[in-house]
């Protein structure tokens, strides 16, 4: 094998890998990449068995060939190289001479008959989608999935058709067993997709989907029963989907709230994340006591100190006399969502000290977040 590839080009190409290789895997393949040279152009692909991808860039093919090479190695390497065009020439053992100027260097790949197969769109019906929808609602639903590797049925994003008044709309759900995270957008095309009960995409491939998104205005996005594939220009992702049944989130979810306060956005959101300084491993807690006129904020750590904040609120809805009511949460739960929404007005809903509650922007009512509180 022996190329030439603008450095800029190759870095990008990489770089995409970067996220789906394995570096942690028994399998050393899993984290290389794939680059096979033939017809005027490279393939890149990488793939941890779970999450495929698969770029064509363009190259001055000088000799066609194949081999696999360390992909964080290969990156951190080759976007520190000095010059515009890279040669690269392939070894019989796999390894590879890079080439710019006065620089060389050698870098140790394995065969390439010993990578494992990467998905191809094949059968396959895409469907183009706009990219800057489907990326807000991935970007305001992930930071809820579950990190927990025991919580497998938690540990990716939810999505479902459900039927609206003005047509089809996609749902995301996302949740870690403290809190939970709707989005509801209407998208006309997802009419194609078999997708009522709903599939799990997991946490890692909805990420690099996230990604490719930032990419293009629009992808095509196709399904199959184990798979989803997403196409951006010569790029091409696959994710595999989880088989763990996501929870009936419907019976999370309240069906009414006794209170309604109504909040600055911005002034919760910036209280909180001041107190929020003071937090440690241990002691997370935020207490919001919600009054009729006020909102207090208050933490204290016994490893560090205390701290309070004060602001307006209008309560929209509920009993004043019973008020004030005071609640406990943990506050990276308040300060993920907030940051998420748009808005300036938020409706915090809620029924009591102990049950789940609602935090939602008046001028989104198709994305909320429910929050488990913490026992005070």
């Amino acid at each position: 094998m022996h190329i030439q590839m603008a450095r800029e080009v190759l870095v990008r190409a990489v770089g995409r890998t970067l996220g789906v290789v394995d570096r942690r895997s028994n399998m050393a393949i899993l984290s290389h990449f794939l680059l096979e040279a033939k017809n005027g152009q490279v393939v890149i692909a990488a793939t941890d068995l779970e999450v495929s991808f698969r770029g064509v860039y363009p190259a001055e093919v000088l000799e066609p060939g194949a081999l696999t090479l360390p992909a964080h190695y290969v990156h951190n390497l080759i976007k520190e190289l000095p010059g515009e065009l890279l040669d690269l020439t392939g070894t019989e053992n796999s390894n590879v001479h890079i080439r710019v100027g006065q620089s060389h260097y050698q870098l140790l790949g394995l065969p390439a008959d010993k990578f494992p197969p990467v998905p191809e769109i094949a059968d396959i019906k895409l469907v183009a989608v706009d990219s800057a929808l489907l990326k807000e609602m991935i970007e305001k639903t992930i930071f809820s999935v579950s990190a927990d590797d025991l919580q497998y049925h938690l540990s990716g994003i939810f999505w479902e058709r459900v039927e609206a008044q003005n047509g089809y709309h996609l749902r995301l759900v996302s949740s870690d067993g403290h809190r939970l995270t709707l989005i509801q957008r209407a998208l006309p095309e997802s009419e194609e997709f078999a997708i009522e009960e709903g599939i799990l995409i997991p946490r890692k491939g909805v990420a690099e989907i996230s990604r490719l998104l930032g990419e293009e205005e629009r992808v095509g996005l196709g399904l199959s029963k184990k798979s989803l594939a997403l196409k951006a220009d010569q790029k091409f992702l696959f994710i595999r989907l989880l088989e763990k049944k996501f929870p009936d989130y419907r019976r999370i979810i309240p069906e009414s709230f006794a209170y309604r306060f109504a909040l600055s956005r911005t002034g919760l959101l910036e209280n909180i994340r001041r107190i929020s300084l003071l937090s440690t491993e241990r002691f997370r807690g935020v207490i919001l006591t919600l009054g009729t006129e006020t909102l207090e904020a208050s933490f204290h750590n016994p490893e560090v100190g205390e701290g309070r904040e004060v602001m307006p609120l209008i309560l929209e809805r509920g009993d004043p006399t019973a008020l004030p009511i005071q609640i406990g949460f943990n506050a990276r739960y308040l300060l993920e969502p907030l940051a998420a929404m748009t808005g300036e007005t938020v409706f915090l809903e809620l029924n009591d000290k102990d049950r789940p509650c609602r935090l939602m922007s008046q001028e989104d009512p198709d994305y909320f977040g429910i929050i488990m509180p913490m026992s005070l």
